[in-house]
């Protein structure tokens, strides 16, 4: 009998958790710059600025959180801003546009049902539209989100996304622990936070613990830190 039960329970399936909705009262505004480095050879260079502002507003009636994020590397040879319109309570997208120097590159409006948009390539201007079956955040922002999560040592998440170059997946997250990080407001107790779209696309963000706040992220081909000079990104 007791086999018997133990091979009934082995047959039910699991349950399924829901997605993991990321909470965005805990993302204040905030303007912020940092360095971008290239590891090459064993040896870390700055290579380049991030210009990031995060800003409470309200759109077509809803309260809303907008980011940009700018990144301007090599002096400009590389130039790419994304702009994100989130809902201010879940962080769920309701757009997203994308620029490479200055220039539309892609632009999602995200629906109850059905994501609709346009990316544009070097044969011309494709039009995108892929229908959802349940809650996905947006593929391209990283930092914020994980602020926005329920972090603790230990824990294990993950947030499924949609990414205009990959289509549907996931973040996976892993909550390594605590570690000071020095800022050039002083050191800041922050989570350690491996996340990532897969195995090869993985880093190590630093995440303030109080305030919830991005001071950066690290990986073996390079990082980002919090400081430096956007100036001519502002």
């Amino acid at each position: 009998m007791i086999v018997a039960l133990a091979l009934a329970a082995a047959l039910v399936a699991p349950p399924v958790a829901p997605p993991m909705v990321p909470d965005g009262r805990l993302i204040a505004d905030d303007a912020a710059c940092y360095t971008i480095a290239m590891t090459r050879d064993g040896v870390t260079r700055p290579m380049g600025v991030t210009w990031q502002t995060i800003t409470q507003a309200r759109q077509d009636g809803r309260a809303v959180l907008k980011v940009v994020v700018h990144q301007r590397i090599a002096g400009g040879a590389f130039d790419m801003e994304d702009r994100f319109v989130l809902d201010a309570a879940t962080l769920r997208p309701i757009q997203f546009d994308n620029f490479r120097k200055g220039q539309p590159h892609v632009s999602l409006r995200y629906g109850a049902t059905r994501i609709e948009g346009e990316i544009h390539e070097p044969q011309g201007v494709r039009a995108i539209s892929e229908p959802l079956s349940g809650p996905v955040w947006e593929g391209n922002l990283f930092g914020v989100l994980f602020a926005a999560l329920p972090l603790e040592a230990g824990a294990e998440l993950s947030v499924p996304t949609y990414q205009y170059d990959r289509g549907f997946g996931a973040l996976t997250l892993k909550v390594k622990g605590l570690e000071t990080v020095a800022t050039p407001e002083g050191p800041v107790e922050a989570w350690v936070v491996d996340a990532g779209s897969s195995a090869e696309r993985r880093a190590d963000y630093l995440i303030s613990r109080a305030p919830r706040r991005e001071l950066g992220y690290r990986a073996p081909q390079g990082g980002q830190t919090l400081g430096g000079d956007c100036s001519a990104l502002r």
